[in-house]
């Protein structure tokens, strides 16, 4: 399908694509319906929802962090059980728990928990794949978790209750036997680089990338907009969580059809920071238009244009990463651009949650402005960065 057949990567990185695929069933179990969980199992506000997600988001980066420092030295395999041990705790703990101080201490560690494995996997994928290969594995990488993705939307058809912590639980137990079992020690099979902390202060010194890593702030602010606001206005338009499961479904159905399509045809061919352009445009399109929303079509519509704008913008984000970094601290690299996307999606859904306090998620037009004013700063940022080796 659309050269993939074709592709001669090793099987390794299919190993891995397997397991980024079962990582984002679990997850999406959770995600869509986050919000609302929150907000009809836990009975919190939504400024206390608003503050578990930034929560959770923030200490993404700590995890990115010790990833960082731990999947150079001992290598993708355990990093990533480390990252998916920390997971399965949390979503028991968030099934279980009621109280605001539990659920704010178990989102933490479910962010510390994602904040470890995703870096990991993208280093991984970047040391095996061969140099012609990267920009293709990241955009399998994104097929991969649509997959999951998708999959885990049609289970929200038939559950959207506090039993979905439990079983995303259970899916991650699960991915913790095919790692152990499955997936190659070390950087495929060969020896991961050992980087010792110092190398981190010499990344930092990359003005560079610490631009770039301060765009991906941005721009993760902006992408986390989406699983914090449709869920909470499409329930309050729409009466019926399970359209929600839908939207995730058709457009994780889309990514996994036009993906292949527009890395082989746009981002294999065009530069880097075009694809950053067209990608925030349709992101943040697709987050200002949900306040003009009113009907599931509509929010079928806006999902589609965000999902389109990340089909453009992640697997360039993750590529540009790749183009940046040295290439015996590929980890390093990846775990502070993970650090920056942590910080952004934070901050993002923070003062979203305050946002939505003051003014509602219906009745007045003033966050969506702010939203698309948003957008057009972090496309006027945009205009000063360089990627270069």
């Amino acid at each position: 399908m659309y050269g993939i057949p074709n592709l001669k990567l090793k099987k390794e990185i299919w190993f891995f694509l397997t397991s980024i695929l079962i990582v984002h069933v679990a997850a999406y179990i959770i995600v869509p319906i986050f919000p609302l969980l929150l907000k009809n199992e836990k009975a919190l506000a939504t400024t206390e929802i608003g503050l578990i997600i930034g929560l959770g988001s923030l200490f993404i980066q700590v995890g990115s962090i010790i990833a960082g420092i731990i999947s150079d030295s001992i290598g993708a395999k355990y990093t990533m059980l480390i990252g998916n041990g920390c997971q399965a705790m949390a979503l028991l703990g968030l099934g279980y728990s009621q109280a605001l101080f539990l659920l704010i201490l178990f989102s933490i560690l479910n962010g510390i928990g994602t904040g470890i494995y995703i870096p990991t996997t993208k280093a991984a994928i970047s040391y095996i794949a061969a140099e012609d290969n990267k920009t293709i594995a990241f955009s399998l990488r994104s097929v991969a978790s649509h997959i999951g993705i998708s999959t885990a939307g049609l289970i929200v058809l038939f559950t959207a209750t506090n039993i979905n912590f439990y079983f995303a639980a259970m899916i991650y137990v699960f991915l913790l036997a095919f790692s152990w079992f499955l997936l190659p020690d070390d950087c495929g099979n060969q020896p991961c680089p050992t980087i010792p902390l110092k190398s981190y202060i010499q990344i930092l010194k990359n003005k560079s990338f610490l631009y770039f890593s301060f765009i991906s702030a941005l721009v993760w602010s902006l992408h986390t907009q989406l699983a914090f606001l449709l869920p909470l206005r499409a329930e309050e338009m729409l009466k019926n969580t399970k359209y929600i499961g839908i939207i995730w479904t058709t457009t994780s159905i889309a990514v996994i059809i036009f993906q292949p399509i527009i890395s082989k045809r746009f981002l294999e061919v065009q530069n880097e920071k075009k694809s950053i352009y067209i990608g925030t445009i349709l992101i943040g399109a697709g987050i200002t238009l949900l306040g003009i929303t009113y009907s599931f079509p509509m929010f079928l519509v806006c999902g589609l244009i965000f999902i389109l704008g990340e089909m453009f913008m992640m697997p360039t984000l993750d590529g540009v990463t790749s183009i940046m970094a040295d290439p015996k601290m590929l980890g390093a690299y990846f775990a502070i651009a993970n650090f920056s996307a942590g910080i952004g999606g934070a901050v993002g859904t923070f003062a979203s949650g305050r946002i939505i306090d003051l003014y509602g998620i219906t009745g007045f037009t003033i966050p969506w402005i702010i939203y698309g004013g948003f957008t057009l700063l972090v496309i006027y940022i945009l205009r000063y960065l360089k990627i270069s080796n």
